[in-house]
């Protein structure tokens, strides 16, 4: 066995298809660390600012003291006013641009902590705890979650560190605004503020893997691995009845095949780590595998998981996925005997699958539904069981279908296959 499948990917490799794809994978994940490591928000990004506003706030104190010497009466009253405000708002920012340029992260979330606490026990006073109003009671419980977690686990946070416009969650939905033009401005700045980059290692792989681990993915590695089934044909005077005639069992060679494309596809996902490790090791850093990932829970609870743990489950999903993925493929090519014809009717069924997937979302059988957890990152943070009120769509279950269908289709095409062979003798 370990003979035919390294005889399979030998065959892959000499393949030119499967050679210019694998080239545009590697321009892909160089051009999308290029992109990420453009939009990394550094300590000097932030630094830069502040040190703007503390002397525009100076300017600001100086000429409101010059025209208070002056100043009599209700004027003198707002200018005393004013410059003790000033006063306090250039204490703060000159502590965070010690603190920015120390890069003292702990006590940089301590400020945000503190200031953050007092709010979210006023909503709790005002019964504000299932609004959608940004920043919800929700997000501002797991934004202060997710900084003592920073805290204790001594983890960068990414920049900027804002509670109210650089972090969002899926229950911020509208902001209080005098006109719906300037609401949903707002709301658009703070959804894209929040959307932060890192250039680090795990960052940057946790984000190449969000777009990796989708259905676009599924589509790659289909078309990478379209013609392994039917490349020496199935015919009685193909190649692959050549290899049948010799003293190899005829399911051996095609449980070879299936097992190179899945021992490829790990191989690649492990390229893609290390890549990401070396990038990010040279450019920037190795980054945090604790850093807190948010995962929803029913009636606004919530978990937090390190992205380490995070990237892990989501790579075993991605790889049953694919799983399913190649035995669809694998019976329709043994079905078809063509590759054109065999990607089509895959693809064909993997859209007729989520269209209806989304159709059956309030069945009782939807979380059975293997092509219901092809948005990865969705599933795994409950993302999808929040939009879809449904949180029976888990990763265990998800695990569960995947397992048990790929299994289902891989004995159907062992019948198929039987089957034919008998007639065809």
């Amino acid at each position: 066995m370990l003979k035919l499948i390294i005889f399979e990917i030998k065959k892959l490799w000499n393949t030119i298809f499967f050679r210019i794809l694998l080239v545009v994978l590697l321009v892909f994940f160089i051009a999308y660390y290029v992109f990420v490591y453009i939009n990394t928000t550094r300590v000097e990004d932030e630094i830069s600012p502040v040190k703007e506003e503390i002397q525009i706030t100076e300017q600001r104190l100086e000429e409101n003291r010059r025209a208070l010497e002056s100043a009599e009466g209700a004027k003198a009253m707002e200018l005393q006013s004013s410059i003790e405000f000033d006063e306090d708002w250039l204490g703060k920012r000159q502590t965070t641009l010690e603190l920015l340029e120390e890069e003292n992260w702990d006590a940089l979330l301590q400020i945000e902590i503190e200031e953050t606490q007092p709010v979210i026990d006023t909503k709790k006073f005002q019964n504000e705890t299932h609004t959608y109003t940004h920043p919800t009671l929700f997000t501002l419980e797991t934004f202060v979650e997710m900084s003592k977690w920073m805290q204790d686990k001594d983890v960068t946070p990414l920049l900027p560190v804002d509670r109210y416009f650089s972090y969002v969650t899926l229950y911020d939905r509208e902001v209080s605004s005098s006109s719906l033009e300037e609401a949903e401005s707002i709301m658009n700045y703070i959804k894209e503020n929040s959307n932060k980059y890192s250039s680090a290692s795990i960052h940057y792989l946790f984000r190449l893997f969000g777009l990796l681990f989708s259905f676009t993915g599924v589509i790659f590695f289909l078309f990478l691995f379209g013609d392994i089934v039917t490349k020496e044909g199935l015919g009685r005077h193909g190649p692959f009845h050549l290899l049948q005639t010799q003293p190899i069992g005829r399911y051996k060679i095609l449980t070879s095949k299936f097992i190179t494309a899945i021992f490829v596809s790990i191989f690649i996902l492990v390229t893609a780590v290390g890549f990401s490790i070396i990038v990010g090791i040279i450019f920037d850093r190795f980054g945090d595998w604790d850093y807190p990932v948010l995962i929803y829970g029913e009636d606004r609870t919530f978990t937090l998981m390190s992205m380490g743990v995070f990237l892990i489950k989501a790579a075993g999903m991605f790889m049953l996925i694919l799983l399913f993925c190649y035995s669809i493929l694998f019976l329709f090519s043994i079905m078809t005997k063509r590759v054109v014809v065999s990607i089509g009717l895959t693809l064909a069924t993997l859209f007729i699958g989520l269209k209806m997937s989304g159709v059956l979302q309030t069945s009782s059988v939807t979380h059975y539904i293997p092509f219901q957890y092809f948005s990865v990152f969705e599933v795994l943070t409950n993302e999808l069981a929040l939009n879809m009120a449904n949180f029976n769509i888990t990763f265990t279950n998800g695990m569960i279908s995947l397992s048990i269908s790929s299994f289902v289709l891989l004995v159907v095409t062992y019948v198929v296959y039987s089957l034919q062979t008998k007639m065809g003798n």
